[in-house]
């Protein structure tokens, strides 16, 4: 019932308000698929205030691509994700999403990434002054100026400076989140193109904890762990600094959270765009990227109670008996290199518009992550604990080191041929050498040498880095149809098709990892309608990725001690796997203007994610070890049903806009027998433009004040009795909860 009180609230809302980025066409006729662009809203993030969210196709992904200016904020998603290096601000002149065409033959995978672009110069002297502040503590500062330097010449100026304390203040940091963000650029206007450079220095603190106990229910809801609050207590001890062993020589060091972490990026980026008359355009973009970084992040192990006897205490030496949470803790130490060019031509004739370009990009890699285990009161404003007299536990069992060099070098191609007025065809071609090299401690020929355990360096007897090196084949083919009945019906059939390997930061465990094809296909097909007041398109999809590779991690309870952990320790080993998943589903995207200043965006995505070829078998300490086979079952974390509602309405000085976002059950664990309920997540806001120099905004997040609890549950991930899971105390992560955010804009 209360479900369905909240679609209704959803609903209604729609109707009476309007949102965020949805915009109305200005012409009545048919728009090709290659026209449809919008950034969706993807800033709108309801666990991440700063980081852009990733779409779905019904997959898991690790992360988002973003493009800047012509090229990536870096050349892998998850490795060295590019919002470290990159935000959307003041500086942006505009920000789209990539078609799926576009991204497979223009940056080799497949996805609706963010595609910014940089303000240059401007006619004269100009300024912005941006504030923003919630209730919980965060502030955003944001100044940008822009000025004609005569003969052609400007200069851009921009400083973005965030102190985030979050919702939940932690004890040991005054802020979860610091953003120092600095970026100047020069550019030239030409008589016939554009050059531009920009300097960018961004430092990049994340400390962010969003977990938290919760009880779940068994029937997909949960609810509160006593008086535990979910986004307002924190659940993490005091403790300042963390411990770990240096892989690299072998010492045991200590690091402090504040002063130790952090992400500086340097970023030197070079753009030319020139016009040659008769259609002809060029692009040419060049990035240098330096990055220095040492980050933390941590893995929740479950929660389990203990007795005095049990080997846990607190700091001060006293036995603790309780209920305990343990965390897997992961430190990195990383120097990245990047240098990535992109040349792009386009001409546009009679019945063609192609592309042609070309990708140099080339990344050089040294990494270092340690790993180890802590302990703490499973409660709000937890006591760190020690086991064994250690508050920091069980180290490097999950290690991982990297030095290697990885080139990837492109030819690609597209053309839009349009046939006659009915017709229209959209082609494309990528061919791409990818080079990966470098040094790792890897377990060969058999060999378990390198195998991880408890107190592994690259300085243990035995140790030994062995030299690796592939040169592969890339690429990616798409065709595009387009058919039109009339002025405003149309229909489209379109088929991608990419073949991937695996990047160099797939290098660095003990498993030399997968090293085959890893093709993906994608075929599509519906109809589109288009007239004054409605857009609309329907499209049935399909989806296929083969020889997805992953180092899962596993959980199981241990039998007895074992490994160095005590019995019924929640154990988490990690497994190397390879699978398939493929998807089946229908979404229907449509924007409706039906009277001035309103627009309303929905789209509505039905599908059926499913895991194929999908075994593997884990062993731990304990010597439990058992075959598992998951076929067809469904892809965990990914909800069968996705809708998205976005009004807008604007009136005179005023604008009113809402984003809701609807997500189905989720499974939790890979055996399908525990999910979460539906949930949604909602954002709202007010606009009002005060004059040509003030406006003033004030969005709500989360207006439902939903949860949104994800119960990780690693101990119940291999789980086919369910009933050891009916009220079972346990944590996970949450969304932001509900926040009121207030900004100011000033002109000048």
């Amino acid at each position: 019932m209360i479900e369905r009180l909240k679609v209704a609230t959803i609903v209604l809302m729609a109707m009476l308000t309007g949102g965020g980025m949805a915009r109305a066409q200005d012409a009545d006729t048919l728009k090709t698929g290659s026209e449809r662009r919008s950034n969706q809203n993807v800033m709108l993030n309801a666990s991440y205030a700063s980081i852009p969210r990733t779409i779905s196709l019904g997959i898991p992904e690790w992360g988002t691509y973003i493009m800047d200016d012509g090229l990536p904020a870096s050349m892998f998603k998850d490795y060295f994700p590019g919002y470290r290096s990159w935000r959307s601000g003041l500086s942006t002149e505009s920000m789209q999403l990539t078609r799926l065409d576009e991204s497979a033959i223009q940056l080799g995978t497949t996805g609706f990434f963010p595609m910014s672009v940089s303000k240059t110069g401007a006619e004269k002297t100009e300024g912005e002054a941006k504030y923003t502040a919630n209730q919980y503590g965060r502030h955003e500062i944001e100044l940008h100026t822009a000025s004609p330097l005569g003969n052609g010449w400007g200069i851009d100026l921009n400083v973005y400076q965030s102190f985030d304390r979050g919702s939940n203040h932690l004890d040991f940091t005054t802020y979860q989140e610091r953003i120092r963000f600095y970026k100047a650029g020069i550019s030239k206007k030409l008589t016939d193109g554009l050059f531009k450079a920009t300097y960018l220095f961004m430092n990049y603190l994340d400390l962010t904890d969003q977990y938290g106990p919760f009880i779940f229910v068994g029937d997909g809801s949960v609810k509160p762990y006593g008086d535990f609050r979910l986004g307002r207590d924190q659940y993490i001890p005091e403790t300042s600094f963390y411990e770990y062993l240096d892989i690299n020589d072998g010492k045991r060091k200590t690091g402090r959270y504040t002063e130790d972490l952090g992400a500086p990026v340097h970023v030197l980026t070079a753009c030319y765009n020139r016009s040659f008359g008769n259609g002809l355009d060029m692009d040419l973009s060049s990035r240098f990227r330096l990055s220095d970084g040492r980050s933390k992040s941590t893995f929740l192990n479950g929660i389990t109670g203990v007795a005095a006897g049990d080997g846990y205490a607190y700091v001060d030496g006293t036995p603790y008996s309780g209920n305990v949470q343990s965390r897997f803790f992961m430190y990195d130490e990383d120097h990245f290199k990047e240098w990535l060019t992109t040349l792009k031509v386009k001409k546009t004739q009679n019945k063609h518009t192609s592309v042609a370009g070309a990708n140099f990009w080339f990344n050089w890699s040294q990494s270092s992550s340690m790993t180890s285990n802590f302990a703490y009161e499973a409660k709000k404003d937890p006591k760190a604990l020690t086991y064994n007299g250690e508050l920091y536990y069980v180290h490097n069992t999950g290690a991982q080191y990297l030095d290697g060099f990885q080139s990837r070098l492109a030819l690609f191609a597209q053309d839009e041929w349009r046939i006659n007025p009915k017709i229209n065809f959209h082609y494309g071609l990528r061919a791409e050498y990818s080079g990966i090299s470098g040094k790792a401690a890897h377990n060969l020929e058999g060999k378990d040498n390198n195998s991880r355990y408890n107190g592994w360096s690259l300085q243990s007897p035995g140790v030994t880095l062995t030299p690796f090196r592939r040169n592969v084949i890339n690429g990616a083919a798409t065709l595009i149809g387009y058919y039109y009945f009339n002025s405003h019906w149309g229909a489209e059939i379109n088929a991608i098709a990419s073949l991937n390997h695996p990047n160099l930061g797939q290098y660095s465990d003990s498993s030399f990892p997968f090293e085959g094809a890893q093709p993906s296909y994608i075929l599509r097909g519906g109809v589109n309608f288009k007239n004054k007041w409605l857009d609309f398109q329907s499209l049935l999809t399909y989806l296929k990725r083969t020889n997805s590779y992953e180092m899962g991690m596993w959980t199981h309870k241990l039998s007895h001690a074992a490994g160095g952990y005590p019995a019924g320790y929640n154990e988490t080993v990690y497994v190397s796997s390879l699978y398939d998943m493929e998807v089946l589903g229908w979404t229907t995207d449509m924007i409706l203007s039906p009277f001035k200043g309103f627009t309303f965006h929905g789209l509505f995505t039905f599908r059926i994610p499913r895991y194929q070829n999908y075994s593997f078998t884990p062993v731990f300490s304990d010597g439990y070890s058992e075959e598992y086979d998951f076929s067809g079952k469904r892809i965990t974390s990914s909800s069968g049903t996705e809708i998205e509602l976005e009004p807008s309405y604007q009136t005179g000085k005023w604008r009113f806009w809402l984003s809701a976002r609807y997500y189905s059950r989720r499974y939790i664990n890979i055996t399908n027998t525990l999910y979460l309920n539906p949930r949604w997540e909602t954002f709202g806001g007010v606009d009002f433009k005060w004059n040509e120099h003030v406006s003033l905004s004030l969005n709500v997040v989360n207006f439902l004040n939903v949860t949104g609890a994800s119960a990780g549950m690693r101990e119940a991930s291999l789980a086919t009795d369910v009933t050891p899971y009916q009220n079972y105390l346990t944590s996970g992560s949450y969304i932001r909860p509900f926040t009121v955010e207030f900004s100011t804009l000033l002109k000048f």
